[in-house]
This record gives C-alpha cells, sequence and structure tokens, in this order.
C-alpha cells in the first residue's frame, strides 16, 4: 500500500489517462467522424494489426466511452492503492492477452473495439491478488469486486447475453485472464536487515 499524499497524485495522474480516451474520442467524432473505430481489431487479418495497440483506446458511442470510464476509474483506483507498477503490468497484459485472443478467436468481419479488455484485466488482477496474495488489503478489494462486479462473468463467455449486446466476450475473456496471471505474483518477502557491529 502508498502513502495517502502519493496515492492522490497517482489518482491525479491517471485521471488524465482516462481524459485521453475522452480527447481521443471527441477528435474521432469532430475530425473523423468517427472513422478512427476502423483501427481496432480485426480477427485473423494481418493488415490490421495495428487494433492490437489502438483497439483500447477507441470507442463505438459516448454511453460506450462513459461506462468504461467509470469502470476504469473504480478498478484502477483500487489497484494504484498497490502502486503504478502493478497499475501498468496489469493493463498491458490484459491488453495485449485480449487482443491476441480476439485476433485469433474473433468472428470474422468483426471490429473489436473499447478499453473494456483493460478493465476485465483489473478485475481478474483484483481476483487473482485476493486468491493468492491474501493481506488484509487484497482480500478486501477482492470481495468488494466480487460483490459489485459479479455480473461480468456473464460477458466472458458466448452466452445470449454477449451475442445479443454484441459484446466482444472473447476481449473481456482474455483480459481478464491478462490480469489474473499478473495479480498471481505473490508479494516479496521482507528479508530481515541486520545492522552492522562497528568496533573501534
Amino acid at each position: 500500500m502508498i502513502r495517502a499524499k502519493s496515492y492522490g497524485r497517482h489518482l491525479w495522474q491517471y485521471a488524465r489517462v482516462i481524459a485521453l480516451l475522452w480527447a481521443i474520442e471527441i477528435i474521432d467524432r469532430v475530425f473523423f467522424n468517427s472513422g478512427l473505430e476502423i483501427y481496432g481489431i480485426h480477427p485473423r487479418q494481418f493488415d490490421h494489426w495495428e487494433g492490437l495497440i489502438f483497439a483500447p483506446l477507441l470507442h463505438g458511442s459516448w454511453s460506450h466511452l462513459i461506462g468504461n470510464s467509470i469502470s476504469l476509474i473504480v478498478l484502477g483506483a483500487a489497484i494504484l492503492t498497490r502502486g503504478w507498477q502493478d497499475l501498468i503490468k496489469a493493463s498491458w497484459a490484459s491488453a495485449l492477452t485480449a487482443g491476441l485472443l480476439v485476433f485469433f478467436v474473433g468472428s470474422a468481419n468483426s471490429v473489436h473495439i473499447g478499453a473494456s479488455s483493460v478493465i476485465y484485466g483489473y478485475f481478474g488482477f483484483l481476483i487473482a491478488a485476493g486468491i493468492y496474495q491474501r493481506t488484509f488489503s487484497s482480500i478486501f478489494l477482492a470481495t468488494l469486486v466480487i460483490i459489485f462486479y459479479h455480473g461480468a462473468i456473464y460477458t466472458m463467455f458466448p452466452s445470449d447475453l454477449a451475442k445479443a449486446g454484441g459484446i466482444s466476450w472473447e476481449g473481456h475473456l482474455g483480459g481478464a485472464i491478462g490480469g489474473f496471471l499478473i495479480g498471481r505474483r505473490k508479494p516479496k518477502k521482507k528479508t530481515a536487515s541486520h545492522q552492522p557491529t562497528f568496533t573501534r
């Protein structure tokens, strides 16, 4: 856990990342007439590899962006209590595993966009941290995530709910896997420091 002063600074820095998503959406709407959405992930189309990088930054509607922003803030803020390092690792891992799963398993002739893959990565990270690290804070956060986000599990698989809503279950599942793998890392045990004996 980090100190309150450092946490406040980190949270403000993280808010800028969320603001970047909004800036990208505004630019896409105003200057490109939503044309940037084509740079999402196109399953098994190697001429659209850039989607692995840009997909989490793009959104299909304002409601899509608003919903993702709220979850990013809530779950991201929870991971930030541990510091930037865990948040960055969870973000990159979830985006990578989600991108690869979508690319190789996603439906043909579809385009996958949105930061939900990262959100599910945060979800998986917090659950794994509670299971494997077993500190009071990790168990407490994992419990809260299960209580308030348990419904997210239904969109991680090819269910009727996911199909009806046009939800990328592949991205959700891939993101959760990436975050879970990072969250399994156990905290390093502090080694006892030995004070040197001075003689004269």
